[in-house]
């Protein structure tokens, strides 16, 4: 009997212990049970087409699939276009918009790199990538048949490159035969990995760069790579500033319309959707300190993207300072053209003026770089600053017209009744009184401008805005390089804000000097 009661007391411990172990196996989610497995699979947030009901489906700029979408989901509340892929990533994380539309290798990297998203189940149409040339150009024939003349094995073993999942191995080939029939110029995305994208040290790479390269070997060519939006590439193409355009292009009658292609690689749209309880799985075994200090070196240690921001720093600070100069010096000249009156000169000047200040800045812009430049082998930067310095120049004129009004009449009649003729009179009396009513305006523009350079990336500018554009393609995060890129315009606007406080001192300074030396007279 107490060897039967003490049984009975190991049995009922054995069955305790089962039990807590299994709980604690619930606990932590570690059941390996079919059911449990299946159950922690991610699952899309929709299912099905009708699910797209009155929401919200994103795309590239640029890319006129409405009508596909449409075909298959005709109750979409509505569509929205960004400029690149990370933006729509990061809309699409937040809730902004609910399906992403883009092809099947970039959406399929991008899922991969976010636990979040996923497919969803049904595509929408197969398609084919194309490399764009202007309308009928007769180098087009040349680079399909280079095209044509690639290995299918070799083609197969370049994209599994490129999407797969080892790092190390996405280099590109250095250009190392002769290139005896010249450069040519290549416009490509630079936010589309892994199709096209700007690697470490900002140099572009990707499935369609390779694949650009591995016909211009077989043609005997050298090409040079310009990287931009999206968008900007038909453009680009079109108006002779490349001789072709790349980044994922999927080839569409519309777009057929436009250029002409060399169809390269077969290509589907698909969706991307948030998974079923999305925000618990972006954070699930991370700690808050762990993500941010993640999201830190992925931003600025990896890769060492830091030298991103310091590149694209100078570029802001050159484009911003030579339109300074220029523009301060342009809009005082062309105003001491008109101070006489001079009616020919006052009539094309006020017209000119109104038309500069009456264009958005990037409409200019892009005026200038896709039409007026379009011919003419011109970086974007050099076109940033004519832009720039015209608006400036423009806006230079009016303050000085409108400081100078403020100075009394009788101020130059007074000097000229000294003596002074009418240069001397401007600049020895009426210019130090106006100065103080146009520095305050003349900062404030200064302050405008500097941010304004942000929009110069539509012209292929590698600028600070764009190189934190870059950075967001890579890491799909937006906390880091958005606040990197704010604080650092932040800085560079106090820095130029206490040269010029200096110098309005300093002017202040010497008028009072002046005045006093006066008085002791």
């Amino acid at each position: 009997m107490k060897k039967t009661g003490n049984m009975k007391k190991y049995s009922g411990f054995r069955i305790m212990l089962a039990v807590i172990v299994m709980c604690l196996l619930t606990a932590c989610g570690r059941s390996d049970s079919p059911q449990d497995k299946k159950a922690s699979a991610p699952e899309p947030e929709y299912t099905d087409f009708s699910d797209l009901s009155g929401r919200i489906v994103s795309m590239l700029t640029g890319a006129p699939f409405e009508e596909l979408v449409l075909s298959k989901a005709p109750d979409v509340g509505e569509f929205t276009f960004f400029s690149s892929m990370p933006d729509m990533i990061l809309a699409l994380k937040s809730g902004k918009t609910d399906a992403v539309l883009n092809n099947n290798a970039i959406a399929t990297l991008a899922v991969n790199r976010n636990p979040d998203l996923i497919l969803f189940p049904q595509s929408l149409q197969d398609g084919v990538f194309g490399f764009a040339f202007a309308k009928d150009s007769p180098e087009r024939e040349k680079w399909q048949a280079a095209y044509d003349s690639i290995p299918e094995k070799k083609k197969q073993a370049l994209w599994d490159k490129w999407t797969g999942s080892d790092e190390s191995a996405k280099t590109l080939p250095a250009q190392d035969w002769p290139g005896k029939n010249g450069t040519v110029q290549a416009a490509v995305c630079d936010t589309l990995e892994p199709m096209s994208y700007a690697g470490e040290g900002g140099e572009l790479k990707g499935f369609d760069v390779e694949m650009i390269l591995m016909m211009a070997k077989e043609m005997d060519v050298h090409v040079e790579f310009t990287g931009m939006e999206f968008s900007a590439i038909l453009s680009y193409v079109q108006s002779g500033k490349a001789l072709m355009g790349a980044g994922s292009i999927i080839v569409t009658d519309e777009r057929k319309q436009a250029v002409d292609f060399v169809e390269y690689y077969p290509a589907s749209f698909v969706l991307i959707v948030r998974t079923k309880n999305s925000d618990s799985l972006t954070s699930e075994g991370i700690s808050f300190l762990e993500s941010v200090k993640s999201s830190f070196e992925k931003t600025f240690i990896h890769e060492d993207r830091y030298k991103l921001f310091l590149q694209g720093i100078c570029t802001t600070l050159l484009i911003t300072v030579l339109s300074i100069i220029l523009g301060t010096a342009l809009g005082f000249g062309v105003f001491m053209l008109c101070r006489n009156g001079n009616p020919a000169a006052n009539t094309l000047t006020r017209f000119l003026v109104w038309l500069i200040e009456g264009l958005p800045i990037v409409v200019l812009l892009m005026i200038l770089y896709y039409i007026i430049f379009a011919k003419v082998s011109i970086s974007g930067t050099l076109v940033s600053v004519i832009a720039f310095t015209l608006v400036f120049g423009a806006q230079v004129y009016a303050m000085v017209k409108g400081g100078v009004a403020t100075v009394d009449r009788g101020q130059t009649e007074a000097a000229y009744s000294l003596g002074y003729t009418d240069r001397k009179a401007f600049f020895r009396v009426v210019l130090p009184q106006a100065l103080p009513h146009i520095m305050p305006s003349y900062k404030g523009q200064i302050k405008a401008l500097i941010k304004a350079t942000a929009i110069v990336g539509y012209v292929a500018v590698q600028d600070l805005t764009k190189m934190g554009d870059l950075i967001r393609s890579r890491t799909y995060e937006a906390f880091f390089p958005l606040i990197a890129v704010a604080v650092i315009y932040f800085i560079l606007t106090a820095i130029l804000m206490f040269i010029l406080n200096r110098l309005e001192l300093r002017i202040n300074t010497r008028k009072i000097s002046a005045e006093g030396g006066t008085t002791d007279d």
